[in-house]
């Protein structure tokens, strides 16, 4: 069952004036384990923290399509998978950093003018 709230990263979109547009949509499976991961946003990228050991045992990943509104749902339920937008974020400049159990993700925002 899907949920009724709005994640952060789909509100993030909003408030920035891009209402059918996201940077990451995350899938309700991914969205259930929200104590084990967070994203921050900067001006520049997006930085997505997760916690492997609460992950154990679950593939986790990520999937990039391009122009995707916040009805588009490609995530299955039973995936933990996030889809990147890219055309708000560089999914091919991502930086990846692993830090005993933590593992960071910083995924450059593509400048208008690059779009």
């Amino acid at each position: 069952m899907a949920s009724n709230k709005i994640h952060p990263l789909r509100q993030s979109a909003m408030e920035a004036g891009n209402p059918g547009k996201y940077y990451i949509n995350p899938s309700e499976k991914l969205i259930s384990k929200a104590s084990h991961w967070k994203f921050v946003e900067h001006e520049d990228g997006i930085e997505l923290i997760f916690n492997e050991a609460a992950f154990e045992g679950v593939l986790l990943f990520g999937k990039r399509y391009n122009n995707q509104a916040i009805g588009d749902y490609e995530n299955k339920d039973d995936e933990c998978s996030f889809i990147m937008n890219t055309d708000y974020l560089d999914a091919r400049k991502i930086d990846y950093e692993l830090m005993g159990d933590i593992s960071k993700f910083y995924i450059p925002k593509i400048k208008v003018g690059e779009n």
